[in-house]
């Protein structure tokens, strides 16, 4: 009976454990891959969102960096000549068939009247009061126009060349109903959010049932549900963007229900699971509890005795063939290998304190020399860190350069045939004086000075010399950039460093000439073999930063020397210096104190990049409020590599 009574105990309490297993399993399994659901679900919609204001931020960004861009060109920038409307009508349209645009182009003149339009049957018309803006570049949301069908979203730029008024605008317009497709809804549904301070506003809702407004504020986040025609939805909100001074949010909306499948298919299958692996695993327990506990009860009597007694010799009683008589004849064999190694005890903890003396002499041995390793290993990580980083660098200014080459090559190639243009220009105007009587050569003539002929064919002359060395400075640079990524070698060269300095500040001289003097003191005076052009970029890049770093007025020192058999170039400034961090990452690569735009980072890096090449050195000298100097020092003869 009391057997009867063992197996049913083991049989609940191992029924219990198995019990209790599953339901802790089950539950952490379904809080794990509950939690991570959630999660996931939370970021599926945030991606979701993202993605979506990334998609209309790409559009939108798309049309206003081809607005900038178009603004600048010749025939944008004449918008105050009247006979040019046809060729800006013609250069819109082409421009409109080339992008695909899905709206139209605008040129307003000066007095906000439409001069030119890919829109039919809309000249002359005033400048809308939507359009109106003061700024460089402004995106008007949704509004609406008089000469437009429809909603429409519009980019306006002002016309307003070089050192002049405003000539004008350029607009172009982009379809609403083309961003409501954008997001009409699919599996979730989209709201388009103008943000304001304090992320408190309205939304537009686009649902299946049409566009509604919502309400979005601080907490959206926070918010568990939301309740569109009667439906559960989970939401979630992009992060701002920004096209201009305009920033929108895209929030995201899924069905509840349809969200949760998941979480309901896993609880499905955990139920399922348990019962799977509950019931066997109860059954069996019970069957191997009556098996097991009477032949263990009589083991357990048999190891009482020789634990009371400490007497090894005793034996434990064996019957039978199965697992249980296995394990006794294992004990048996266990008792009798236990008098034999008692027997050894003592020899081994001999062995033993001998063998501790050993290894600690052996671990301080180990720790020294892992120790030198790991100094290895850490300078070995050091240059090659350094060394990647160079070589992606090196690869990035290649593809730079690349880049440049093609429209350069452009410029060049427009070039002569724009010089023979002004020459038979001139030929034809010459021409047509010699063909006319002299009243009609008096009308031209009084017609040509009215317009300053004389003047305007001098000045296109030099525009276009202008525009060659502009073409020419290009290309130095991008041969530059190419030699620092070691695409090629370069030309070696033996010429006056002061050649360069004064050819770099005849280049400069726009940027300093009213308020920087610029004191030399040249005792070179030697050829020099070098890497002329480059050593020229690095003139320029050092004098190009002495020149923003003085604010106001201010001076610029240049010294040339030759010490030992080194040329030395010293350029000083009286600008406002820099701390100690700064001057110690001037030469890393990317690393500028310039506003984002204005500067790469790339200047000196590439400068201290072409010293090394000359097997010299760039050092810099500052102090804040008082000024920098940087010294150049390379071998008046190329040291040629074995």
């Amino acid at each position: 009976m009391s057997r009867f009574s063992l197996s049913v105990r083991l049989t609940l309490f191992f029924s219990l454990i198995v019990l209790l297993v599953t339901t802790t399993l089950s539950a952490v399994v379904f809080y794990q891959f509950g939690e991570k659901i959630n999660q996931q679900i939370e970021r599926n919609l945030t991606d979701t969102a993202d993605h979506k204001a990334a998609e209309i931020s790409n559009v939108l960004l798309f049309e206003r960096t081809n607005l900038l861009s178009w603004r600048a060109s010749s025939v944008m920038l004449d918008v105050v000549v009247d006979d040019l409307d046809k060729r800006i009508t013609t250069e819109l349209i082409n421009l409109k068939q080339y992008y695909q645009l899905q709206g139209d182009l605008y040129v307003f003149n000066a007095a906000g009247v439409l001069i030119a339009s890919t829109q039919p049957d809309v000249l002359k018309t005033q400048l809308p009061p939507a359009w109106q803006t003061q700024q460089d570049y402004a995106l008007v949301f949704k509004h609406e126009v008089p000469f437009i069908n429809g909603s429409v979203i519009a980019h306006v730029t002002a016309l307003k060349p070089p050192q002049l008024k405003t000539q004008g605008y350029l607009v172009m317009t982009h379809s609403w109903d083309d961003i409501s497709r954008l997001l009409a809804p699919k599996d979730s549904s989209f709201a388009l959010h103008k943000a304001h301070e304090g992320n408190q506003g309205s939304a537009d809702l686009f649902t299946a049932n049409g566009v509604q407004t919502i309400e979005i504020n601080d907490d959206f986040s926070e918010r568990p549900l939301w309740i569109f025609d009667g439906i559960s939805y989970l939401g979630s909100i992009s992060k701002s963007v920004s096209v201009g001074d305009f920033s929108f949010q895209i929030a995201a909306f899924m069905p509840k229900k349809l969200a949760l499948e998941p979480l309901l298919e896993l609880t499905k299958n955990l139920l399922l699971a348990a019962a799977l692996v509950g019931v066997p695993m109860i059954v069996l327990v019970s069957l191997l509890s009556r098996l097991l506990v009477t032949p263990i009860k009589k083991l357990t009597a048999t190891i009482r005795t020789i634990e009371d007694s400490n007497d090894l010799s005793i034996k434990v009683p064996v019957s039978g063939r199965d697992e249980v008589a296995d394990l006794g004849h294992a004990f048996n064999r266990m008792t009798t290998r236990l008098g034999e190694l008692f027997h050894k005890f003592l020899v081994v903890e001999k062995e033993l304190e001998d063998l501790n003396l050993s290894l600690e002499r052996q671990v301080i041995d180990r720790t020294q020399q892992l120790q030198d390793a790991l100094l290895k290993l850490q300078s070995a990580q050091t240059q090659l860190v350094q060394s990647e980083k160079m070589a992606s660098l090196g690869q990035l200014v290649a593809g730079i350069a690349h880049e440049i080459n093609n429209p350069i090559g452009a410029i060049y190639a427009n070039m002569p045939p724009l010089e023979e243009y002004i020459d038979d220009i001139k030929g034809t105007v010459e021409f047509a004086q010699s063909c006319m009587d002299e009243t009609e050569a008096q009308k031209l003539n009084a017609h040509m000075a009215q317009i300053d002929y004389t003047f305007v064919t001098d000045d296109l002359a030099k525009l276009l010399n202008s525009q060659k060395q502009a073409a020419d400075r290009i290309r130095n640079i991008v041969l530059s950039l190419r030699n620092f990524s070691r695409l090629d070698q370069g030309e070696v060269k033996t010429v006056r460093l002061e050649e360069g300095l004064d050819s770099t500040l005849q280049m400069l001289h726009h940027h300093y000439k009213d308020r920087i003097t610029v004191e030399k003191d040249y005792a070179l005076n030697e050829m020099v073999e070098c890497y002329a052009g480059e050593l020229n970029q690095v003139f320029m890049n050092i004098l190009a930063n002495a020149i923003q770093a003085i604010p106001d007025k201010g001076r610029i020192f240049i010294t040339t020397a030759k010490m030992n058999d080194q040329a030395v170039v010293s350029i000083a400034d009286t600008g406002t210096g820099m701390p100690d961090e700064v001057r110690k990452k001037i030469f890393d690569p990317f690393f500028t104190t310039k506003e984002v735009g204005e500067g790469t980072g790339l200047g000196l890096s590439i400068s201290y990049g072409i010293i090394e090449k000359h097997q010299g050195m760039l050092t810099v000298e500052s102090e804040l409020n008082r000024g920098t100097r940087f010294i150049i020092a390379i071998p008046l003869r190329l040291i040629k590599d074995a």
